[in-house]
């Protein structure tokens, strides 16, 4: 009869056991337990109010004290998707997400969320490019209308100063030797070589040599161009 209870209290003690192990187990009651989080929390506010900044900042310090929080993970791949544009972040917490999460309920709409931002990532690899070329051109035109600016200030202040030094019996210049004008400045952009920058400034790449003539105390190689020198182009 005390063998029959003792059994009884030990099968009690092992039904008890794997309730709380399925529990455990079950990722919606983890789930539960990870939103608990106080940063999380905070995050969820921040998100409500709209401030993603701070959002994304306290699920980032909620994964420094815990690395494997799949819910925080969840959260910033969703606020990096929807609101930052950033694929790249959004398919790397998707997948810890999912790694952390393998029988998740959700795992189906996150692996549409990572294909689509694959898509995405490719659209923007496509016109970045172009993209990119735009955004160059028009940084350039501003940098030679802000050298173009800064050359007739410095053309008109030594022209001031000169007037003011010259004395009644200094002689006039001479007419032979008119001011040259200032050449162009490019600066060169990732990808251009000499041949492309001369086809841009003369129409043709077949004046390249007389950028580089022009040029020799800055590109000693021809076939080496640095992006970022600033090159003179001389007046055709």
């Amino acid at each position: 009869m005390k063998r029959n209870r003792i059994e009884a209290g030990i099968s009690a003690a092992l039904a008890a056991l794997c309730l709380v192990l399925a529990a455990g187990c079950d990722p919606a009651s983890a789930e539960r337990r990870e939103a608990r989080n106080r940063h999380l929390r905070q995050a969820q506010a921040a998100k409500d109010a709209q401030d993603i900044d701070r959002a994304i900042a306290l699920c980032e310090k909620a994964l420094e004290r815990h690395p494997d929080l799949a819910l925080a993970h969840r959260e910033l791949g969703l606020m990096l998707d929807n609101y930052r544009q950033d694929p790249v972040g959004a398919i790397y917490h998707y997948r810890r997400y999912l790694q952390l999460r393998p029988e998740s309920k959700n795992r189906a709409d996150i692996e549409q969320l990572i294909q689509h931002c694959r898509m995405s990532f490719a659209a923007q690899i496509a016109e970045s490019p172009d993209d990119l070329k735009r955004d160059l051109q028009v940084r350039d035109e501003r940098i030679r209308k802000l050298e173009l600016e800064v050359a007739v200030l410095r053309e008109r202040s030594g022209a001031a100063a000169g007037a003011g030094s010259v004395s009644p019996s200094a002689p006039p210049p001479s007419p032979a030797s008119p001011a040259v004008p200032p050449a162009q400045v490019h600066v060169v952009q990732a990808g251009e070589n000499l041949g492309t920058i001369s086809t841009r400034y003369y129409g043709t790449p077949g004046k390249w040599k007389t950028i580089f003539n022009a040029n020799r105390d800055r590109v000693p190689d021809a076939n080496n161009l640095r992006v970022g020198t600033r090159l003179d182009i001389p007046k055709e």
